[in-house]
């Protein structure tokens, strides 16, 4: 077996260099980099520790050299090694779809709490929604939870729904899961004791603002119109007429937007605010809804 002569550490630190130079910050390269050879070798990080000073595995290139030119260019890690974590388990992803994000565990946590609650002893039964399921993250991941438990999911995204059902066979949810390439819930029948979403909520003229890795994920999965609560108000909108009678809404909202969350729900009243969730930088992210017992007039 050929190798490069160099150790593998040096490669490493000459791999974590090059994207420095592109710009990336040295603790994301540092982990960019240890990402990109425990995947292309198929090890471990104690087997990459181990390895440090023999020589570099000539399986590392040329994906290495090539994974690295596509990170410079600011395409998301994600994307690169087709894999994201969330809720403890691995996703597949592709550009079609948003990367499953941390703050976006606010959801499955309260979606696992209010079905697990002792006052909702036909939780085991529930059946879910998951509005703009993009990647599948929430629905798998509250299904792999509620194992009692059934989901439709829905997006406008074909390709994206593609990628969501790869993740339910993955994960061994399939069978409880319908797909639907929909907006919101339309055309989808019955009623649901709980709906979960994560809508577009980035106002339309903050693009130029954001990172570069995020320009690199779906428009259609980040952007919420000119005050970002297109969306917002949709899931809203849909919750109000697809929950049963004390169901629940658990959705996740932009920096700066509970305000407006608040208002929007205030002006229905088929649906009480319970409460909003921050998440780990203190940012109000994810707001709890329950369904009034009596349909709105």
């Amino acid at each position: 077996m050929n190798a490069d002569a160099r150790p593998l550490h040096r490669t490493l630190a000459s791999a974590r260099q090059r994207l420095e130079a592109a710009g990336i910050r040295p603790e994301e390269a540092a982990v960019d980099v240890d990402l990109f050879a425990r995947t292309i070798l198929g090890w471990d990080r104690a087997q990459v520790v181990v390895a440090l000073a023999s020589p570099t595995p000539d399986t590392l290139e040329p994906r290495l050299s090539d994974w690295l030119a596509r990170r410079a260019r600011r395409e998301p890690t994600a994307y690169i090694v087709s894999i994201r974590e969330f809720w403890g388990l691995d996703f597949h992803v592709t550009p079609a779809v948003l990367i499953p994000r941390p703050e976006t565990e606010l959801i499955v946590e309260e979606a696992v709490r209010l079905a697990s609650d002792a006052n909702a002893p036909a939780a085991h039964g529930w059946r879910i929604a998951d509005i703009g399921t993009g990647s599948g993250c929430i629905a798998v991941s509250v299904l792999r939870a509620l194992p009692g438990c059934s989901m439709v999911a829905t997006d406008v995204s074909r390709d994206a729904l593609v990628v969501a059902e790869e993740n339910a066979r993955r994960h061994g949810v399939a069978d409880r899961v319908e797909f639907m390439t929909t907006a919101y819930l339309e055309g989808v029948g019955g009623t649901f004791d709980l709906i979960a979403a994560n809508p577009p909520y980035v106002r339309d003229g903050d693009a130029p603002a954001l990172a570069a890795d995020v320009r690199h994920e779906p428009d259609v999965a980040l952007f919420g119109g000119d005050d970002g609560l297109r969306h917002i108000a949709g899931v809203l909108g849909a919750a109000a007429a697809s929950l049963k009678p004390h169901g629940w809404l658990a959705m996740e909202f932009g920096l700066g937007q509970e305000d407006d969350v608040r208002r929007l729900a205030e002006a229905d009243a088929s649906l009480r605010l319970e409460r909003i969730r921050e998440d780990l930088q203190g940012i109000a992210r994810t707001a709890v809804f329950q369904r009034a017992e009596t349909s709105r007039s």
